[in-house]
């Protein structure tokens, strides 16, 4: 995509409006998806307007997790010229999620009408609350145009050394791209909030060195076996079991986001939360 396509894109992606992030990681198998699909149900169930976009090319991951298929994509609405309301799956009134489609490697070779014709479709975009766009592991000259675009990417990490320097990658690749693109970091699969922020704080650490570029700490999600258990069932964990740790935690992080005060959690809420945890374990 030619650079002055890409100033009409950016342009016109995020609105006032419509808060737009882009789920990124630096290497695949940190959870991110997990994070984009659960961020959209817990918003929606807040009475927010979320339209998810799966743009991790060939996976179609967010459609298995939401127990929902998609007959057609967004880049196939581009080709036919058909409305990208079309490809829109609506997984429940205030929850709905676009399949970005196989051929979105093309967006590099968008002609003017190509251009011209998304610019127009997207303004139904702005009919949502939030837009969270779920990008395939790393990034590439092809999706930065939409990661750029967004108010804001969440960059998803482990605490896993390899996850940093990856992460760290992304962060590089972000700043040559993007200088003022805000990012916060969610640590994913944390044993606790000790070890998320020390996590963060090394990555923190090499981008401020090297980069000067601030990171802003957008929250953890502990290593709960509740996640396995809803990805087993097909299902979001936010909606498969509501009292987990890790449900509770991503109400922290969408505090930030609606300003809803997150219910302290009891010290019997937590004994049985963790009681039917361990019975799980042992079976």
């Amino acid at each position: 995509m030619r650079d002055d396509q890409a100033r009409v894109l950016r342009s016109k992606v995020s609105v006032k409006e419509t808060k737009t992030i882009a789920i990124v990681s630096g290497k695949g198998g940190v959870g991110k998806t997990n994070v984009a699909v659960n961020l959209g149900v817990a918003l929606s169930l807040q009475e927010k307007r979320v339209l998810i976009i799966d743009l991790d090319i060939g996976m179609a991951n967010v459609g298995v997790l939401l127990g929902k298929s998609s007959k057609t994509s967004l880049m196939d609405c581009v080709k036919r010229r058909e409305s990208l309301a079309d490809a829109v799956v609506e997984v429940s009134p205030t929850l709905h999620f676009i399949h970005g489609g196989s051929g979105f490697t093309e967006l590099t070779n968008l002609t003017d009408p190509d251009v011209a014709f998304m610019m127009k479709e997207f303004r139904f975009f702005y009919e949502y609350d939030f837009v969270i766009l779920d990008l395939g592991a790393g990034a590439t000259h092809q999706t930065f145009d939409f990661i750029s675009s967004a108010d804001e990417a969440w960059l998803v990490v482990t605490p896993e050394p390899t996850s940093i320097m990856d992460g760290y990658a992304f962060v590089k690749l972000s700043h040559h791209h993007a200088t003022e693109l805000p990012i916060g970091v969610i640590v994913n699969r944390a044993m606790n909030g000790e070890e998320a922020l020390e996590t963060f704080d090394r990555l923190e650490l090499v981008s401020k060195q090297f980069l000067n570029k601030p990171l802003r700490f957008a929250g953890f999600l502990p290593d709960d076996p509740t996640v396995i258990r809803a990805v087993k069932a097909q299902k979001p964990f936010y909606l498969f079991d509501r009292t987990s740790d890790v449900s509770w935690r991503l109400d922290h992080i969408t505090t930030a986001l609606t300003g809803l005060r997150v219910q302290e959690r009891k010290f019997l809420d937590r004994l049985v939360n963790r009681l039917k945890n361990r019975n799980n374990r042992v079976r």
